[in-house]
């Protein structure tokens, strides 16, 4: 047996030492990933459509349909107004060409007739004029509360004014109803007569109960 002493003897080998650990790496540490978000879709809420500015609070521009109405209704208004009127003419002439002849029918025949014409001419040019001037609001208007007043400030329309606006239905009306269809068009709603009179149709808000 020998020792470390002898000098015959032959040396351990070195323990090799522990090597250091790895130096951490340098520089900013990445970013975790974010975690997935399920997909879901968006809630829109329905809303309702802003409200139409007028011309002033309360008042409104005149819708189309009730414009569509109210027009009829004049027209149904006016024409059986007509047909009372030829009845009642009518009537009055066959009653006095059974009383008297002659000469004397055919003038009394001429005069009905003139007054038959007359009637009808003012029936026809002095019904819209008359209520357009009077409040602005024909009978047919008056349901739906519209009404028709100057363009410029919303005050009341004069007699002129209101002839002029039955001149420019006519007008409206001649060229294919063009001029109607202009209150589609318009941002103010206004046709060929509203725009040549210088009016607008409005509704106004009803007073509450």
């Amino acid at each position: 047996m020998t020792t470390p002493s002898d000098p015959g003897a032959t040396p351990a080998p070195p323990t090799p030492s522990p090597e250091p650990p790895p130096a951490p790496a340098t520089g900013p540490a990445p970013a975790p990933e974010p975690a997935p978000q399920p997909r879901t879709t968006p809630i829109v809420s329905w809303e309702a459509p802003t409200e139409e500015v007028g011309p002033a609070p309360g008042v409104k521009f005149a819708p189309h349909g009730g414009r569509l109405l109210a027009y009829i209704i004049d027209t149904v208004i006016v024409t059986v107004i007509l047909i009372a009127t030829t009845v009642v003419l009518s009537i009055v002439l066959v009653a006095v060409a059974g009383i008297r002849s002659g000469s004397g029918t055919t003038a009394v025949g001429a005069i009905l007739g003139l007054l038959f014409v007359i009637a009808i001419l003012g029936l026809s040019l002095g019904y819209f004029p008359y209520f357009w001037a009077k409040n602005g609001q024909t009978p047919g208007m008056r349901p739906f509360n519209l009404y028709v007043v100057r363009d410029s400030d919303g005050g009341k329309m004069s007699g002129a004014q209101a002839f002029v606006r039955l001149v420019g239905m006519v007008i409206s009306g001649a060229v294919f109803y063009l001029g109607f269809v202009w209150v589609f068009i318009d941002a103010r709603r206004r046709g060929w007569h509203d725009l040549i009179a210088g009016t607008v149709v409005i509704e106004k808000a009803k007073p509450p109960r």
